[in-house]
């Protein structure tokens, strides 16, 4: 039961980074998901650079960013999908393991209800009770 919990977890936080990372691709070309509705406010951005660089302008630091979450998501999902799959008996003897399933998920949740929408906060509640559980039935 453990594993296929475990497994879930990982799917679900694979899953949202993968698709987080598939439509800020998109926005590359052809801005529609993380674009604001007001086209003026994107070209603002375009034009508007940060003062941590000068040549990196507001929009293109918004798409790393975007990009960068996106592959935190995908690295964490595959790392536990894996620990799910070839090595279910790591999570169920490590502390570590599971103090780090559960800590990240939990950070992932916070995050989503502040500053996310209604899905990352489903996706995130589910992975982190999944994990929660996981690491429960390794002392029971």
């Amino acid at each position: 039961m453990a594993q296929l919990l475990i497994t879930i977890a990982a799917s679900i936080f694979l899953l949202m980074g993968a698709g987080h990372g598939a439509l800020t691709l998109r926005d590359l070309k052809h801005p529609r998901a993380f674009t604001p509705p007001d086209p003026a406010l994107r070209q603002a951005m375009e034009q508007s650079s940060i003062r941590l660089h000068p040549s990196i302008n507001l929009w293109r630091a918004w798409l790393g960013f975007n990009l960068t979450h996106s592959l935190g998501l995908v690295l964490f999902g595959a790392a536990f999908l894996h620990v799910g799959i070839f090595e279910p008996n790591a999570f169920a003897s490590s502390l570590l393991i599971q103090a780090v399933a559960v800590l990240v998920s939990a950070i992932y949740l916070v995050l989503s209800l502040k500053f996310f929408f209604f899905k990352p906060v489903i996706g995130s509640t589910i992975g982190l009770v999944c994990f929660i559980v996981a690491a429960g039935l390794a002392y029971a």
